[in-house]
């Protein structure tokens, strides 16, 4: 079965889900607002952070969409069937679930069937549905393992199935809820960036409407206490008058004061009654504007979650037609050797055996040995990126991965002794069997062992194989990794000098404003702010974005991106410690990589000569800033859209193929005939 694997960073993106953030993305993922006013209103010391500022959202809607994908990972590496789990809740979410077309949240469920709540649901779903054990995720030991059910599922029925007894006067209630997948919808890139947009820039107004829902709540509560009040006074009052009045012992001057002390109440209540009135309106506008704000989350979301299933889909094809024809041709020949060995003499199989032995031997001596060498480039790696201050976190774990192919060696040395010695006892009886038992193992050993150093990518004409495919990403992980630094380094510092251009402009006295309306100068500094803001915009954008490992990074481009920043910046005293921390950069790099100076320039003149492609004429100042702007960003590579399929997740799956074949040494029990 082809088995796609959890990084560390979606491990960590797991834990920290549990830890700190899985109130909040369930939250994201419920289209009403009236639930985030509810949840607010009711804030305990103990509650995970809750905030819709952009920055939260941001780092929120990329969690969500990561766990998807670990649950895709789970899902597409395992044959998948029919299941059914548990969820303990209340009867006011029944009642809500009833309702419901579908589960707009990460659902939580065990298989443990004991449950101390008021009620118990048995999810059941069909082998469509992804879903996550975490525990086995994070190999966490305990009783009661938390599954993780993915959103968007659709109920498809929803009955009751039984009733417990537990005490005299309290029944259990068990639901059975049937699951199925929805068919997530696409976006194009251009919908999908539009709505990502909408919710970013949002997302601090649904923040100060949510804040403003819940003063307006106990705004409320206050008028209705007030408005009791009164209400209990005017009775109060009414009630008196009438007593006087039944007396008719009451002076003309002191009815108009009893009246006038009523009308002013009846007039407090009614202010009180407007307030709560518009009060109830702006709130509903609040909640509209806030559940349209989180509908536009689910289709977001939705449509990422459809692109990793159809990405998930199209790769778990690829491999599994691509392992499944070079194991067949690996077995076909193993299987064609043991039929030929088996007309053999005795002799001729256990030379054979002795032979098989040795080869797997020596292979798995050659797979530490080219561990070791990965494991070495790892720690070269660790030093530059730790010398020129950049991360660097080897995609691979290499020490786990020869502590297995030790264990491996030890098997297929052990099989090696089991051979000599049935060879060296007097009893021939049934030898020949006994041999070719091991024949067998030795021949599916040698085979997937093969299989670990078959060729996997092509680079020009050769063919390289896993550990050499292996070098070159991590390689590259280090090249992203100082590429990521260098850009924020550079990033930050232009954020920095855009932000004093736009306070020059922004200060410009209000004589010069005057002089400029004649002039036609404040319209080029509105062009300027415009350009200015387009600039600020892509590099936020850049910065926001995760390099991707697919991205083939050249030192050289990283060198000429360092001096070109050096040579624009030279006399600007506000980007000085950032110049001196990319010269430090670029003379690491000049120490640890081989460098060419001509094609440092090549690629600096190539930079800078890109143009707009105008038409011939009187080009205007208005037009002349626009292209500068161009031709700053296409320079740094801030108008590069990051289009290509993210993949900075690798991590090859050695270690697990080489720890199934010891699995399948100890499973054949050949050390034990």
């Amino acid at each position: 079965m082809i088995e796609f694997e959890f990084t560390d960073e979606e491990i960590e993106v797991l834990k920290e889900y549990r830890k700190t953030n899985q109130l909040m993305i369930n939250q994201l993922l419920v289209s009403n607002g009236e639930s985030d006013i509810a949840l607010l209103s009711k804030k305990s010391e103990d509650m995970q952070p809750f905030s819709y500022d952009r920055e939260s959202v941001r780092i929120n809607l990329d969690a969500m969409i990561r766990i998807y994908e670990i649950m895709l990972k789970s899902y597409y590496s395992k044959e998948n069937s029919a299941w059914s789990f548990v969820y303990g809740t209340t009867l006011a979410e029944i009642e809500k679930l009833k309702n419901e077309i579908y589960i707009d949240y990460f659902l939580h469920a065990t298989e443990n069937k004991e449950i101390d709540m008021p009620t118990i649901i048995n999810f059941i779903g069909d082998n469509d549905v992804p879903y996550i054990n975490i525990d086995e995720t994070l190999k966490i030991e305990t009783d009661t393992p938390e599954i993780l059910i993915a959103p968007f599922t659709k109920i498809k029925e929803f009955k009751e199935a039984q009733e417990i007894q537990f005490e005299e006067n309290r029944k259990l209630p068990i639901y059975s809820v049937t699951l199925e997948k929805q068919d997530l919808q696409e976006l194009t890139f251009e919908e999908k960036e539009a709505v990502y947009n909408y919710i970013l820039t949002s997302a601090d107004v649904v923040n100060q409407k949510l804040q403003e829902s819940i003063n307006y709540d106990e705004d409320t509560l206050n008028n209705n206490e007030n408005i009791r009040k009164l209400e209990q006074l005017l009775s109060k009052y009414e009630l008196e008058i009438k007593k006087k009045i039944d007396f008719k012992d009451y002076p003309e001057s002191e009815q108009l004061a009893d009246k006038a002390d009523i009308e002013r109440i009846k007039s407090e209540l009614s202010d009180l009654q407007d307030s709560n009135s518009n009060i109830f309106e702006e709130k509903k506008m609040a909640v509209d504007f806030i559940t349209k704000w989180k509908k536009n989350i689910a289709v977001y979301v939705m449509a990422e979650f459809k692109e990793l299933e159809m990405k998930y889909e199209a790769e778990r094809k690829v491999l599994k037609e691509n392992y499944s024809e070079k194991m067949k041709k690996y077995e076909e020949e193993a299987k064609e050797k043991h039929e030929k060995l088996k007309e053999g003499s005795l002799e001729e199989i256990a030379k054979a055996v002795d032979k098989e032995c040795d080869e797997n031997i020596i292979l798995a001596k050659r797979l530490i040995e080219d561990i070791k060498k990965l494991i070495t480039k790892q720690q070269n790696h660790a030093k530059i990126a730790g010398n020129i201050g950049a991360t660097y976190s080897a995609l691979n774990n290499a020490f786990d991965m020869k502590k297995v192919t030790e264990t491996l060696l030890d098997k297929v040395t052990a099989i090696r002794g089991k051979a000599k010695e049935l060879c060296e006892e007097e009893d021939r009886e049934n030898l020949s069997e006994k041999l070719l038992k091991i024949s067998e193992v030795n021949l599916q050993v040698g085979t997937l062992i093969n299989y670990l150093n078959n060729p996997k990518s092509s680079v020009g004409q050769s063919k390289i194989n896993r550990f050499e495919e292996m070098t070159i990403i991590e390689e590259n992980e280090l090249k992203r990794g100082i590429a990521e630094t260098i850009l924020n380094v550079r990033g930050e510092a232009e954020l920095k000098k855009l932000k004093e251009d736009l306070e020059i402009l922004e200060e410009k006295g209000a004589f010069k404003r005057f002089i400029g309306f004649f002039t036609g100068s404040n319209k080029l500094d509105e062009v300027k702010e415009e350009q200015i803001e387009i600039r600020q915009k892509a590099i936020r954008k850049t910065l926001s974005q995760k390099m991707s490992l697919v991205y083939n990074y050249s030192i050289h481009e990283l060198v000429a991106e360092i001096q070109m920043f050096l040579e624009d910046n030279e006399d600007d005293e506000l980007v000085e410690e950032d110049m001196y921390i990319l010269q430090n950069m670029e003379n690491e790099l000049r120490r640890n990589f081989i460098i060419s100076d001509s094609k440092v320039r090549d690629i600096i003149e190539q930079r800078e000569n890109k143009n707009l492609p105008v038409e011939v004429k009187r080009i205007t100042k208005r037009e002349l800033i626009e292209i500068e702007t161009y031709r700053f960003l296409n320079k740094y590579g801030y108008d590069r859209r990051n289009d290509e399929e993210e993949n900075n997740q690798y991590k090859d799956t050695m270690q697990n193929e080489i720890a199934r074949i010891v699995d399948y040494i100890s499973s054949s029990k050949i050390l034990e005939i």
